[in-house]
Protein backbone atom coordinates (compact mmCIF):
# COMPACT_ATOMS: atom_id res chain seq x y z
CA UNK A 1 0.00 0.00 0.00
CA UNK A 2 1.40 3.38 -0.99
CA UNK A 3 1.42 6.27 1.52
CA UNK A 4 -1.52 7.90 -0.28
CA UNK A 5 -3.47 4.65 -0.34
CA UNK A 6 -2.83 4.26 3.39
CA UNK A 7 -4.12 7.78 4.09
CA UNK A 8 -7.15 7.35 1.84
CA UNK A 9 -8.02 4.01 3.46
CA UNK A 10 -8.77 5.55 6.86
CA UNK A 11 -12.43 5.25 7.72
CA UNK A 12 -14.61 5.42 10.82
CA UNK A 13 -14.86 1.87 12.16
CA UNK A 14 -17.73 1.03 14.50
CA UNK A 15 -17.31 -2.75 14.87
CA UNK A 16 -14.34 -3.72 17.03
CA UNK A 17 -13.08 -7.08 18.30
CA UNK A 18 -14.00 -6.94 22.02
CA UNK A 19 -11.21 -9.42 22.84
CA UNK A 20 -8.38 -7.47 21.19
CA UNK A 21 -5.94 -5.94 23.66
CA UNK A 22 -3.73 -2.88 23.37
CA UNK A 23 -0.75 -2.53 25.69
CA UNK A 24 0.03 0.53 27.76
CA UNK A 25 3.40 0.68 25.99
CA UNK A 26 1.65 0.80 22.60
CA UNK A 27 -0.63 3.58 23.81
CA UNK A 28 2.33 5.64 25.01
CA UNK A 29 4.10 5.06 21.69
CA UNK A 30 1.00 6.08 19.73
CA UNK A 31 0.62 9.27 21.74
CA UNK A 32 4.30 10.09 21.37
CA UNK A 33 4.00 9.99 17.58
CA UNK A 34 0.63 11.77 17.52
CA UNK A 35 2.13 14.64 19.50
CA UNK A 36 4.21 15.57 16.46
CA UNK A 37 1.10 17.37 15.22
CA UNK A 38 1.51 21.13 14.70
CA UNK A 39 -0.06 23.67 17.03
CA UNK A 40 -0.15 27.44 17.34
CA UNK A 41 3.32 28.61 18.39
CA UNK A 42 4.00 25.01 19.49
CA UNK A 43 1.83 25.46 22.60
CA UNK A 44 0.69 21.79 22.38
CA UNK A 45 -2.60 22.32 24.26
CA UNK A 46 -3.79 18.70 24.12
CA UNK A 47 -4.63 16.51 27.10
CA UNK A 48 -5.52 12.86 26.60
CA UNK A 49 -7.19 10.44 29.02
CA UNK A 50 -7.09 6.80 27.85
CA UNK A 51 -9.42 4.17 29.31
CA UNK A 52 -8.71 0.49 28.65
CA UNK A 53 -10.93 -1.07 31.28
CA UNK A 54 -14.07 -2.89 30.11
CA UNK A 55 -16.10 -2.09 33.23
CA UNK A 56 -15.35 1.62 32.85
CA UNK A 57 -15.89 1.46 29.08
CA UNK A 58 -19.34 0.00 29.70
CA UNK A 59 -20.20 3.05 31.81
CA UNK A 60 -18.77 5.34 29.12
CA UNK A 61 -21.02 3.54 26.66
CA UNK A 62 -24.03 4.57 28.79
CA UNK A 63 -22.90 8.18 28.40
CA UNK A 64 -22.51 7.72 24.63
CA UNK A 65 -26.02 6.89 23.41
CA UNK A 66 -25.32 3.19 24.08
CA UNK A 67 -22.97 2.96 21.08
CA UNK A 68 -21.42 -0.49 21.10
CA UNK A 69 -17.98 0.52 19.83
CA UNK A 70 -17.24 2.35 23.08
CA UNK A 71 -17.35 -0.86 25.11
CA UNK A 72 -15.93 -3.18 22.43
CA UNK A 73 -12.88 -1.07 21.56
CA UNK A 74 -9.46 -1.94 22.94
CA UNK A 75 -9.22 1.54 24.47
CA UNK A 76 -11.12 4.81 24.50
CA UNK A 77 -9.08 7.97 23.98
CA UNK A 78 -10.69 11.10 25.42
CA UNK A 79 -9.14 14.20 23.90
CA UNK A 80 -9.32 17.56 25.64
CA UNK A 81 -7.88 21.02 25.20
CA UNK A 82 -6.24 22.97 28.01
CA UNK A 83 -6.16 26.74 27.57
CA UNK A 84 -3.69 27.12 30.45
CA UNK A 85 -1.00 25.77 28.11
CA UNK A 86 -1.23 28.99 26.10
CA UNK A 87 1.48 30.29 28.41
CA UNK A 88 4.23 32.23 26.63
CA UNK A 89 6.78 31.89 29.42
CA UNK A 90 6.19 28.14 29.71
CA UNK A 91 6.69 27.50 26.00
CA UNK A 92 9.77 29.71 25.91
CA UNK A 93 11.29 27.73 28.79
CA UNK A 94 10.49 24.56 26.85
CA UNK A 95 12.11 26.01 23.73
CA UNK A 96 15.28 26.96 25.61
CA UNK A 97 15.47 23.65 27.46
CA UNK A 98 15.16 21.70 24.22
CA UNK A 99 17.50 24.00 22.26
CA UNK A 100 14.73 25.06 19.88
CA UNK A 101 15.87 28.64 20.40
CA UNK A 102 19.03 30.15 21.85
CA UNK A 103 19.17 32.28 24.98
CA UNK A 104 20.03 35.33 22.91
CA UNK A 105 16.80 34.82 20.90
CA UNK A 106 14.55 34.55 23.95
CA UNK A 107 13.51 38.18 24.25
CA UNK A 108 12.70 38.63 20.56
CA UNK A 109 10.76 35.33 20.38
CA UNK A 110 8.83 36.14 23.56
CA UNK A 111 7.87 39.57 22.25
CA UNK A 112 6.85 38.13 18.89
CA UNK A 113 4.53 35.49 20.36
CA UNK A 114 3.10 37.94 22.89
CA UNK A 115 2.37 40.46 20.13
CA UNK A 116 0.76 37.74 18.01
CA UNK A 117 -1.60 36.73 20.83
CA UNK A 118 -2.50 40.37 21.42
CA UNK A 119 -3.40 40.65 17.75
CA UNK A 120 -5.22 37.28 17.70
CA UNK A 121 -6.50 36.62 21.23
CA UNK A 122 -8.98 34.08 19.84
CA UNK A 123 -6.06 31.74 19.17
CA UNK A 124 -5.64 31.28 22.94
CA UNK A 125 -9.37 30.73 23.46
CA UNK A 126 -11.80 28.01 22.39
CA UNK A 127 -11.50 28.92 18.70
CA UNK A 128 -7.77 28.32 18.61
CA UNK A 129 -8.02 25.40 21.02
CA UNK A 130 -10.40 23.48 18.77
CA UNK A 131 -8.20 24.13 15.76
CA UNK A 132 -5.07 22.86 17.53
CA UNK A 133 -6.83 19.83 19.00
CA UNK A 134 -8.32 19.05 15.58
CA UNK A 135 -4.81 18.88 14.12
CA UNK A 136 -3.68 16.59 16.94
CA UNK A 137 -6.78 14.38 16.65
CA UNK A 138 -6.38 13.82 12.92
CA UNK A 139 -2.72 12.99 13.39
CA UNK A 140 -3.68 10.58 16.18
CA UNK A 141 -6.14 8.76 13.91
CA UNK A 142 -3.46 8.21 11.28
CA UNK A 143 -0.91 7.07 13.87
CA UNK A 144 -3.46 4.61 15.28
CA UNK A 145 -3.74 3.05 11.81
CA UNK A 146 0.04 2.86 11.50
CA UNK A 147 0.01 0.68 14.63
CA UNK A 148 -2.54 -1.68 13.09
CA UNK A 149 -5.66 -0.36 14.81
CA UNK A 150 -8.71 1.57 13.64
CA UNK A 151 -10.77 4.29 15.26
CA UNK A 152 -13.97 6.31 15.10
CA UNK A 153 -14.18 10.00 16.11
CA UNK A 154 -17.23 10.72 18.28
CA UNK A 155 -18.80 13.96 19.51
CA UNK A 156 -22.33 12.73 20.32
CA UNK A 157 -21.58 11.92 23.95
CA UNK A 158 -22.33 13.45 27.36
CA UNK A 159 -18.89 14.86 28.08
CA UNK A 160 -20.04 16.52 31.29
CA UNK A 161 -21.14 13.17 32.75
CA UNK A 162 -17.92 11.50 31.58
CA UNK A 163 -15.82 14.22 33.19
CA UNK A 164 -17.72 13.89 36.47
CA UNK A 165 -17.39 10.10 36.43
CA UNK A 166 -13.63 10.16 35.74
CA UNK A 167 -12.98 13.24 37.90
CA UNK A 168 -11.43 15.14 34.97
CA UNK A 169 -10.50 18.79 35.68
CA UNK A 170 -13.25 21.22 34.71
CA UNK A 171 -10.62 23.47 33.16
CA UNK A 172 -10.24 20.93 30.34
CA UNK A 173 -12.34 21.58 27.24
CA UNK A 174 -13.79 18.28 25.91
CA UNK A 175 -13.22 17.91 22.18
CA UNK A 176 -13.43 14.28 21.08
CA UNK A 177 -13.99 10.68 22.11
CA UNK A 178 -11.97 8.23 20.02
CA UNK A 179 -12.59 4.49 20.51
CA UNK A 180 -9.61 2.50 19.16
CA UNK A 181 -9.38 -1.19 18.39
CA UNK A 182 -9.08 -4.03 15.90
CA UNK A 183 -11.72 -3.81 13.20
CA UNK A 184 -14.20 -6.66 12.77
CA UNK A 185 -15.51 -5.04 9.62
CA UNK A 186 -14.46 -1.98 7.61
CA UNK A 187 -15.98 1.43 8.06
CA UNK A 188 -18.29 3.04 5.56
CA UNK A 189 -16.68 3.77 2.16
CA UNK A 190 -15.57 7.31 1.44
CA UNK A 191 -17.98 9.31 -0.69
CA UNK A 192 -16.99 12.95 -1.03
CA UNK A 193 -18.02 15.97 -3.08
CA UNK A 194 -16.00 16.36 -6.29
CA UNK A 195 -13.09 18.78 -5.97
CA UNK A 196 -14.74 21.26 -8.35
CA UNK A 197 -17.40 21.85 -5.68
CA UNK A 198 -14.98 22.87 -2.95
CA UNK A 199 -11.87 24.20 -4.64
CA UNK A 200 -10.67 26.92 -6.95
CA UNK A 201 -7.14 26.83 -8.40
CA UNK A 202 -5.78 30.25 -9.33
CA UNK A 203 -2.89 30.20 -11.80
Amino acid sequence: MSPLEFLDARSSVRAFDPNAKISTEEIKNILSHAANAPSSNNFQPWKVIVIKNKAKQKILKNFSADQKQVEDSSAVFLIFGDKSTYDVQKIMNFNIRNKIIRQDELREKTERVTAYLQLHPEDAENEGLRFDIGLFSMNLMYVVRAFGYESVPMRGVFFDKIMDYLNIPKTYEPILMLPVGKALQPGFPHLRYPIDEFSNIIE
